[in-house]
């Protein structure tokens, strides 16, 4: 080939790349119209600048309210430029507040001296005749403060790409220079509020799918809504949520449980693009019955808008993809699980077996810790004694240990049967538990309360007791044990460590779980727990609930009926379970197929009224469940959408690790001075705190690099 033909053609290429380069600026400049023209530059900083506004051009762009966004650039509307040139680029602001001007004194003057011009008479002072035009002119002219959030360019990903880029600040400015300022709406602001930040390389597969959540929303006055003008649709990437932590502030009535069921849709839609890796469990603790039950928030249509009700118009959801729960029964809701157990567990074959124990005894060990967990914050010793008093089962069960353990477990249940849980049997089966020896010491026992002990030497004589028989005995073997020297059981037990390596028949965990019948209402504190007990139980819930989440399905725990400590420790009980099947899926993964290890299945919790189930603001303890999953749950796959109206109730440490925010109507400006700590909510504080509108949200989501003051769309089954 010619040199001439090879500088042609070299010639050809640098010319169509310029012209590429050149036409890749119009995505900036296409965001800018002459008549969106707001004013003028009058000074930037870093992170804030003022600008020059007449009232005209206010007028003409449809008014500035608090939170607008405005561009400044020296960029003119449909010009092409060098994308790497200085200039080339939209400076975005956010409107705060007003600014003097210079001649601030000098207008306020004027202002006054019209007004009192016309105080006495039905004109206003700038109408025709009361106000020379020169002046009029001069007082139309007014200063905007504004926050700097950053700047839009055009960068070329890959050769011959150009696309839209954003970064967070500005890396230079000009005191000597000038830049117009415009008002973006329509397609330009579409562009603004639904940018989203590139992504990263553990981002989920289905990144990049937004979905419209609601519109642009600046002000509470706001006089029309223009869908092709300020009020464009705004999106969100549900992927956004997974294995993060999200905040939903606002109080009673501003719109916090439509957003939590317009988000979870969103999420549960996912399957609807793809039907493996679209799968998201996600679970709720419904404090209020408001996403399990059907209810006058939802309309009367003959489908209500009801969030159960979401699988029944979801592509490539099953049939059994929402699966509720709840403490009750629900006649409109036949597919519901009862959330109970049996407290008093099963029987195994063999007591000799720990497997075969741990596998009958689980729902008995997971109520005596849902027990402990209520008396927690009960003082007294004699219930400190019982609920730190383990039963666990042992390692080894050789004979003389099954025995000792099965004499605890039987103890244990005529607790809970003192306490009121039913029964499925008409008492227990103690054959061979109580030693013949201490049952003739019993009877034989000439102290005071020789009749009661001899009655319950009877009792613990007999292979099936009733119940009520079996607790007098239980009650009356305490007080044997405490008053051993005048009872008559020192004697006994003196005799008895001889025999047996020197053992005392008693042991601490049989006295621990005694302790609790030192006073006659002592069982009664298990009784907040009833509601939670089913006899004919054979299933933990919390391993239910579990399990569908792994599968998937969008779960919904309805709490309604439930104390708040009784669903703070249902909760937690359940977060432990998924914190701990998660945490196992990550420790030991398994294979996915390709060579590779499978992370842990995505898992979304959602925490209605979350002061009464995430650990106070003031609290120091990371030990915490709710606390671990807020700073370890990202790894493990888990993420939390915490919903309250008191954001200062919130755990510091989870607040810090929060990663979108979608914030309401506050009324307090104590939680207002908490927010103010996170991002650039303080540009919102007037608009938050004034507000009570229901849906007026700020959002702010892990993929958003900045704020956006949204109406959340009311939420609808159909899509």
């Amino acid at each position: 080939m010619s040199d001439s033909k090879s500088r042609g053609l070299s010639g050809e290429f640098d010319s169509f790349q310029e012209s590429t380069t050149k036409s890749a600026s119009l995505n900036l400049t296409r965001m800018l119209r002459q008549s969106d023209l707001v004013g003028d530059l009058l000074k930037i900083d870093y992170d804030s600048c003022e600008i020059l506004v007449h009232d005209f051009s206010r007028q003409q762009v449809g008014g500035l309210a608090l939170g607008s966004f405005l561009i400044a650039t020296r960029l003119q509307p449909g010009q092409e430029c060098d994308p790497v040139d200085e200039d080339s680029a939209l400076i975005l602001l956010r409107v705060t507040g007003q600014s003097r001007l210079p001649n601030a004194a000098e207008t306020d003057i004027n202002r006054f001296l019209a007004g009192q011009r016309v105080a006495t008479h039905e004109d206003v002072w700038d109408a025709e005749g009361r106000t020379d035009q020169f002046t009029l002119h001069q007082l139309r002219y007014s200063g905007v403060r504004c926050r700097v959030l950053g700047t839009f360019r055009v960068a070329e990903a890959k050769a011959g790409q150009w696309g839209l880029v954003f970064g967070a600040d500005i890396s230079n400015f000009y005191s000597g220079r000038g830049m117009k300022v415009y008002k973006p709406i329509g397609d330009a602001l579409s562009k603004i509020v639904n940018f989203a930040k590139a992504g990263t390389d553990d981002e989920h597969p289905l990144a990049g799918g937004r979905v419209a959540v609601g519109r642009v929303r600046y002000a509470s006055s706001e006089r029309r809504v223009d869908a092709k003008g300020e009020a464009v649709p705004v999106n969100l990437d549900p992927t956004d949520l997974i294995a993060r932590r999200t905040a939903l502030f606002g109080m009673s009535r501003t719109g916090k449980s439509n957003t939590t069921k317009v988000i979870a849709s969103s999420v549960f839609r996912l399957r609807e693009r793809e039907s493996g890796k679209g799968r998201i469990g996600q679970l709720i603790f419904d404090v209020n019955g408001e996403y399990a039950n059907e209810n006058m928030q939802d309309g009367d249509a003959e489908n209500p808008s009801c969030l159960k009700n979401v699988g029944a118009h979801t592509q490539n959801a099953k049939t059994d993809d929402i699966a509720t729960y709840g403490l009750t029964a629900h006649p409109a809701d036949p597919g519901r699980v009862v959330a109970k157990i049996n407290f008093y567990g099963g029987d195994p074959d063999s007591w000799h077996n720990p497997d075969q124990v741990r596998q009958s005894l689980e729902q008995l060990l997971v109520g005596k810790r849902m027990a402990d967990e209520i008396l927690i914050g009960d003082t007294a010793k004699y219930v400190q004694n019982f609920r730190n008093t383990p039963l666990e089962v042992p390692e080894v069960l050789d004979g003389s240990a099954a025995v000792r353990f099965r004499r605890a477990i039987a103890v244990y249940r005529s607790v809970l049967s003192a306490a009121g849980f039913s029964s499925r049997d008409t008492g227990p089966y103690i054959k061979g538990l109580f030693n013949k020896d201490l049952l003739k010491a019993m009877a034989a026992s000439t102290s005071s309360q020789a009749a009661d002990y001899s009655a319950a030497a009877t009792t613990l004589s007999e292979d099936r007791p009733n119940w009520a028989s079996f607790v007098d005995a239980c009650k009356a073997l305490r007080r044997f044990i405490t008053d051993a020297q005048n009872s008559g059981y020192a004697a006994f037990t003196t005799a008895y460590r001889k025999g047996d390596d020197e053992k005392n028949w008693d042991d601490e965990r049989l006295n621990g779980i005694l302790s609790i019948y030192q006073y006659p209402n002592g069982p009664r504190a298990l009784r907040a727990l009833l509601a939670q007990h089913d006899p004919k139980s054979t299933d933990d819930y919390a391993v239910s609930i579990v399990n569908d989440l792994i599968a998937g399905k969008l779960v919904i725990f309805d709490q309604s009926t439930g104390d708040p400590d009784m669903n703070r420790a249902a909760a937690e009980r359940i977060m432990r379970s998924l914190f701990n099947r998660q945490k196992a899926a990550f420790i030991d993964p398994a294979s996915d197929g390709r060579g590779g290890f499978a992370p842990p299945p995505d898992v979304i919790v959602y925490a209605e009224e979350a002061h009464n189930l995430l650990p106070a603001g003031s609290a120091t303890d990371v030990t915490n469940i709710w606390s671990r999953v807020a700073k370890e749950g990202s790894k493990y796959r888990i993420g939390i959408v915490y919903a309250t109206q008191e954001p200062s109730s919130i755990q510091s440490n989870i607040m810090k690790n929060t990663d979108n925010w979608f914030v309401a109507h506050l009324n307090n400006s104590d939680e207002m001075r908490e927010l103010r700590k996170y991002y650039d909510f303080d540009d919102f504080a007037q608009s938050i705190l004034q507000v009570p509108d229901p849906g007026f949200i700020r959002m702010r989501t892990l993929s958003n690099p900045y704020i956006v003051p949204i109406q959340v769309t009311r939420f609808k089954v159909q899509t």
